[in-house]
């Protein structure tokens, strides 16, 4: 009995810690330094028990942390697993749109674009990247 107490104690006393690390994690995932925005996301990802809304928001971060940094492909990576976890949200369809429109995926472009405006027709990025490659030849 006095095992399962002590261990109770010190759970109770490390969650206040734990509340600590998710909230500095969660600051630093939203930084706008992409290495940092990297780390802090990546410590976001893995760990336990976290809930699909943080995992869909250091995903998507994470992507435009790595599309910042010229890395697409690991971008894409993070971004189809936010979708796979939150398939109609809006930001994170118009984030994998910006990383189609750097890569020259025109079409996927457009169409996760139009997506995303359907969605949230009030999304001022995803409507200057449509008008922007509907402008181009």
């Amino acid at each position: 009995m006095r095992r399962i107490l002590i261990g109770l104690a010190l759970t109770v006393a490390a969650l206040p810690a734990w509340a600590q690390t998710l909230k500095a994690d969660a600051a630093q995932c939203a930084s706008p330094h992409p290495d940092l925005a990297i780390v802090g996301c990546t410590a976001l990802i893995q760990m336990p028990k976290q809930t699909n809304k943080m995992l869909v928001f250091a995903y998507n971060d994470r992507a435009w942390a790595y599309h910042a940094l010229g890395k697409d492909t690991e971008g894409l990576r993070d971004v189809d697993m936010a979708l796979l976890l939150a398939p109609n949200d809006a930001p994170v369809i118009e984030t994998r749109a910006e990383i189609y429109e750097k890569l020259g995926k025109r079409d996927e472009a457009i169409a996760d674009y139009r997506t995303a405006l359907k969605l949230d027709p009030k999304m001022k990025e995803a409507s200057a990247g449509l008008q922007r490659l509907k402008a181009m030849p």
